[in-house]
């Protein structure tokens, strides 16, 4: 754990990194909501957005990995680059999604989304840092490796005085969050189904 360095993702990483993070939201709930096939086309179905996600974050330079071996992924958007580009998501890959997943899960999906950015649009209008996605292996979970691949923006954004911003769909996402500082702004969800959470962080001075 000592020797793992944080370095930003290359481009020809983008595939492995998908496969990473595929594997790390298999039992999200929010997934495991909206795709409830068998397992692999679950696995496929993240595998789209998660690789729609990195090649559209990966022109701003800020998604996060490990050196040699890639234990995990974190994605973020700078200032000022939200609301997200529906049009160039759609572009990148989510065209393919409707192949991936069924028509009433695709449009509750979707739904879900809409709600979540809204929601994101009224939480914090200000300038800010949004983590996009972060997702470690789970032969890695529970070792600090996300923890560790948050820090360049953390420190980033404290320097620059800005806050991070962030959704997360289980109770754990939020006590590890609440650790690095953030503190939750909303929780909302499908009733009775599934729930998120919308969380920030303020700078904070050393």
């Amino acid at each position: 754990m000592m020797s793992t360095e944080v370095v930003c993702l290359e481009s020809a990483q983008i595939d492995a990194a998908s496969e990473i993070l595929a594997h790390a939201f298999n039992d999200d709930p929010i997934f495991r909501y909206f795709a409830r096939e068998q397992e692999q086309a679950r696995i496929n179905a993240i595998k789209l957005l998660a690789k729609t996600a990195l090649r559209y974050s990966q022109s701003y330079n800020h998604i996060y990995t490990t050196t040699n071996d890639l234990k995990g992924i974190a994605v973020w958007i700078p200032p000022g680059k939200f609301p997200l580009n529906d049009f160039r998501l759609l572009q990148l890959g989510l065209y393919a999604l409707p192949f991936k997943l069924r028509i009433s899960g695709l449009r509750q999906l979707i739904s879900l989304f809409l709600m979540i950015e809204e929601h994101h649009k009224h939480d914090i209008p200000q300038p800010h840092w949004y983590l996009f996605m972060l997702g470690v292996s789970p032969a890695y979970q529970r070792t600090g490796i996300g923890s560790l691949l948050l820090q360049p923006i953390i420190k980033q954004a404290d320097k620059e005085g800005l806050p991070c911003y962030l959704e997360t769909s289980t109770e754990g996402g939020v006590r590890f969050y609440q650790r690095l500082g953030f503190e939750v702004v909303r929780t909302g969800g499908i009733p009775e189904e599934i729930k998120f959470w919308t969380m920030k962080r303020s700078p904070q001075e050393k």
